[in-house]
């Protein structure tokens, strides 16, 4: 690539027409401009000379942008309007970084890195009260719990298998720090649980109705059966959502924030202390403290079931929405010294260290943070 193509390459990105082989051009010239091993300089020149002539080339583009439609956007998309940009797997807006002049370097804010959780160091706490750490406990039968086997696959999920005349309770927690877990209980519904999450179950299904209590996030896929309905309590707010055969997920934090049903297909009704919703694919529900629903149409599915195929995705998302999901996965303490109010977007791998995550934001030039043991602080 040389100088002029690199140019154009940045105006087709600015302007919206890149695709997604320009993005990954792109992404390949931004990591050359960060190495300087990589850099080539007889075809592509000297980098600030270069940088200052693709920031000129910018501003007509980005003044028409700002000055039109763009005009009434969130104030993301206006603060984050020079390049968008797909690196490691993770589309962000960025702009070049000028911190301010106390801020210290990003290589000693974050030398105490924090890795990604290694395993999901999940409970699985049986009906006579027995606790199986089920990190340290090996593949196959973990346990019998009358005619019901429980067992743990090679990929790591957990297996029931079995029938029983009286069902007994089991509970399945992951603590901040994990990485997901699926379960897949007695009648074949399908479980995934994210960090923090908690799971009861019986061991097998008995009766006109088929009952699980959870918090935390996780997404179902519900075996049909209309002879037994299936039934999901939340233990945050005891709302129910009640499902014949279908797959959603549900947000049920402690934390405050507001309950989640996000339908992918099927349909479910959701019901709360103040109100009753039925909801189709593609929409969402948020439920209140009070009990109050407000349904949304057209939801982005891809991002309410992001941690189960291992991605972080924000997607306008707000700083503490976010530090919150890190939060729960890093298992980390999170500290405010700056009210930022801007939202972000962010799809990242989640087996990358969280310094990985908050260099992206950080390319905004809105928002900076520091790493100290396990905790990091949020600094304008």
């Amino acid at each position: 690539m040389r100088k002029e193509e690199a140019i154009l390459l940045a105006e087709k990105i600015v302007s919206g027409t890149a695709t997604d082989a320009e993005l990954i051009q792109y992404n390949r010239l931004f990591n050359a401009f960060q190495a300087d091993s990589s850099w080539d300089e007889e075809v592509l020149g000297n980098k600030l000379q270069l940088e200052e002539m693709i920031r000129q080339r910018l501003q007509p583009v980005l003044h028409r942008q700002r000055s039109g439609k763009l005009a009434s956007w969130p104030r993301w998309v206006a603060a984050a309007a020079a390049i968008v940009l797909l690196l490691g797997g993770g589309y962000y807006f960025l702009q070049k970084p000028q911190p301010p002049q106390q801020l210290q370097p990003q290589a000693v804010r974050f030398r105490n890195d924090i890795p990604a959780p290694a395993g999901n160091h999940a409970v699985l706490t049986l009906a006579n009260g027995r606790q199986i750490q089920l990190d340290s406990a090996g593949n196959g039968t973990l346990a019998v719990q009358g005619q019901v086997q429980v067992s743990k696959t090679a990929g790591g999920q957990i297996v029931y298998a079995g029938t029983a005349e009286a069902a007994s309770f089991n509970t399945l927690q992951l603590p901040p720090g994990s990485k997901p877990l699926a379960v897949v209980l007695a009648d074949g519904t399908k479980v995934w649980m994210d960090a923090g999450a908690a799971l009861t179950y019986p061991t097998a299904f008995q009766g006109g109705k088929r009952e699980v209590f959870v918090s935390g996030q996780a997404w179902f896929d519900v075996a049909p059966n209309s002879r037994q309905p299936f039934r999901v309590t939340t233990t945050t707010n005891n709302a129910t959502i009640d499902v014949l055969g279908t797959s959603f997920t549900v947000r049920a934090f402690r934390d405050g924030s507001n309950m989640q049903v996000t339908l992918l297909s099927g349909a479910v009704k959701l019901n709360t202390s103040a109100a009753s919703q039925l909801l189709h694919p593609g929409e969402q529900a948020a439920v209140d403290s009070n009990g109050a629903v407000q349904l949304a149409t057209g939801v982005d599915l891809q991002q309410a079931t992001a941690f189960k195929d291992g991605l972080f995705y924000f997607n306008g998302a707000d700083i503490t929405t976010i530090m919150s999901e890190l939060q729960r996965y890093y298992d980390i303490d999170v500290v405010y010294q700056a009210d930022v109010k801007d939202l972000f977007v962010a799809k990242i791998p989640r087996d990358v260290p969280v310094s990985q995550l908050l260099n992206l934001l950080e390319m905004t030039n809105l928002v900076h943070f520091k790493i100290e043991g396990r905790k990091i602080t949020v600094i304008k």
